[in-house]
């Protein structure tokens, strides 16, 4: 069997490269990795330190400075799930826990040797921390769907909760007679290495579910117009193409509208680039506004803009489209200390089962250049397919 010494030890090296790796994920900027570094860092020391426990007069490092360096990395990990989570951290609560844990292992190590208890108390702690924090990922992840990274985190977090309450019962029961917590028994051994493993699993865990949101902020730059916050060009393209096999096979009709703001280039050129990005950012938040969860709205380039929308007749794009440039007239851009006046054109047509969305753009183009034609702020729809 593996003496306790031994597996702390080498446990200590599998938290440091844990933090290693951690540590290499700081400079993303995301929130909780801080206090992840900082509790794996406790944990480190306070392995090194429980290895005093063979000796009676090491008492106040191995017992007291150890557990209380592990107990608050068990803390700080909290604060740094959290944090990640985008929930507010309850250092008062944390505090009062961590200070109540402290108090009563002083108590049964220099007042009333208990080694039972102590477990006990330790467990009970690092327990409801651990459960507390299953329950957040849990309450949260349910609603957006599930990934590998939280179901990985929450399997590790419900072993050790399980795991920590068995601990309980079993020292709390009198069932393991230990006078030092390094004596090389079953359960010692058996507990101490589910404790003592906790912290390092559980940053395995974390560390996936940052290189989770990593990948979905790279996929969101790479998707979402910076500017504006509507689809690009390529991902719209991309989510059109799939939405219209959709419809197809459900014989659904599908309208794509392009729309453009008048007279971009005097815009530009009278309140200058900034004052034109601000009425791209007004005409795209309008838009995303007036139009239903189903359509998709994306920016072509420029200021030009395109819609495609899913079981929608050309009269009733056409309506859509009209309620939009009054939604626009009624609304104007501020930039500033300036009220800026906009109007668009907007070309619509039907994308029907023999063409392609590259031929469905090109028809609302020659129907928006009609409206450009005739007159601006106007809709036109494409007559070169039956209504």
């Amino acid at each position: 069997m593996l003496a306790p010494v031994n597996l702390l030890l080498i446990t200590a090296l599998a938290a440091f490269i844990a933090l290693c790796v951690l540590g290499s994920l700081a400079r993303s900027g995301i929130a909780g990795i801080r206090a992840a570094l900082w509790s794996n860092v406790l944990t480190i020391v306070a392995l090194v330190a429980f290895t005093g426990q063979t000796r009676q007069d090491g008492w106040w490092l191995s017992i007291m400075v150890a557990n209380l360096l592990m107990s608050g990395g068990i803390c700080l990990f909290y604060a740094g799930f959290r944090q990640f989570l985008g929930l507010a951290v309850p250092w008062r609560r944390l505090g009062l826990g961590l200070a109540l844990l402290m108090g009563t292992l002083f108590f049964f190590t220099y007042v009333h040797w208990n080694l039972a208890a102590r477990i006990v108390a330790a467990s009970g702690l690092h327990l409801v921390i651990l459960a507390s924090l299953g329950y957040q990922i849990w309450s949260l992840e349910r609603k957006r769907g599930w990934r590998y990274s939280e179901v990985f985190t929450l399997a590790l977090m419900v072993t050790a909760v399980i795991g920590h309450a068995v601990r309980m019962v079993v020292y709390g029961a009198d069932l393991e007679q230990s006078v030092v917590m390094m004596s090389p028994t079953f359960w010692n051994v058996l507990f101490l290495s589910l404790g003592v493993l906790v912290m390092p699993s559980l940053t395995l865990g974390f560390i996936l579910m940052i290189h989770d949101r990593m990948l979905a902020e790279r996929e969101r730059e790479a998707n979402i117009d910076f500017l504006t916050g509507v689809l690009s060009r390529k991902a719209w393209w991309g989510e059109v193409q799939r939405l219209g096999a959709h419809s197809r096979r459900g014989r659904a009709s599908v309208a794509v509208l392009v729309l453009d703001i008048d007279n971009f280039k005097r815009i530009n050129d009278s309140c200058g680039h900034a004052g034109g990005d601000a009425v791209l950012r007004h005409f795209a938040t309008l838009a995303a506004t007036a139009l239903r969860a189903s359509d998709v709205l994306g920016r072509l380039g420029g200021e030009e803009f395109v819609v495609a929308m899913p079981g929608t007749s050309l009269q009733d794009a056409r309506l859509a489209a009209e309620r939009l440039l009054a939604a626009v007239a009624a609304v104007p851009c501020r930039h500033g200390e300036h009220v800026v006046s906009y109007t668009f054109s907007a070309g619509i047509a039907r994308w029907d089962d023999e063409q392609s969305l590259a031929d469905v753009i090109e028809r609302a183009d020659r129907a928006l250049y009609a409206a450009k034609q005739g007159g601006r702020n106007r809709v036109v729809m494409d007559t070169s397919v039956p209504v």
